[in-house]
């Protein structure tokens, strides 16, 4: 009796590799998104997820967990799980932190489970990494300093317009070197 053996189902598309293939760095990652013709301001995080080969899902976690990326053992897919009770503006920058972590660190390891991202101040390398590649990502340096500039500086407008927290505002401007304005 013969067996004819079909697609593996660990074999992920070829096309999502490539495209994957092509970022490594923020730089990338925005340039990527602007040659797909993704919305850039506020980025569309799905679309990237989409073209990726990304699968996301959100679901109730315990609330110091904001989400997780891990290589499906079955199907070979990575998947990012997200807390679903956590603000959709927290929910963005879990997203962003995951596809950090696929982009960065995906030859390191098979599952990343990231809780309490900023209360921590001994974060290793790779989640530091995953923080500002997300932050940079979500908030790009030169679409920040036009907002302030030309907008406002008032820390929840520039959160409103980049559809993040205002303590991922903070964070941002101090990365930058701007000092909290009184």
């Amino acid at each position: 009796m013969a067996f004819i053996r079909g697609a593996s189902k660990k074999d992920v598309p070829s096309r999502v590799v490539l495209e994957s293939s092509k970022i490594s760095n923020v730089d990338d990652m925005l340039m990527f998104a602007e040659s797909k013709g993704i919305q850039m301001e506020p980025l569309d995080l799905n679309e990237i997820v989409n073209i990726l080969g990304l699968k996301l899902t959100f679901e109730p976690l315990q609330n110091d967990v904001s989400g997780s990326l891990y290589k499906d053992k079955i199907d070979g897919y990575w998947r990012i799980k997200v807390n679903s009770l956590h603000h959709p503006n927290r929910q963005r920058f879990t997203i962003a932190h995951e596809v950090a972590h696929y982009i960065l660190h995906r030859k390191d390891s098979t599952e990343f489970n990231d809780s309490e991202f900023f209360r921590n101040s001994e974060l290793n390398a790779m989640e530091k990494e995953a923080n500002s590649f997300a932050s940079e990502v979500l908030m790009p340096r030169e679409k920040f300093m036009a907002y302030i500039k030309n907008i406002s500086s008032k820390i929840e407008d520039i959160a409103s317009h980049f559809h993040v927290s205002a303590q991922a505002v903070q964070l941002r401007a101090k990365s930058l070197g701007l000092a909290e304005r009184a």
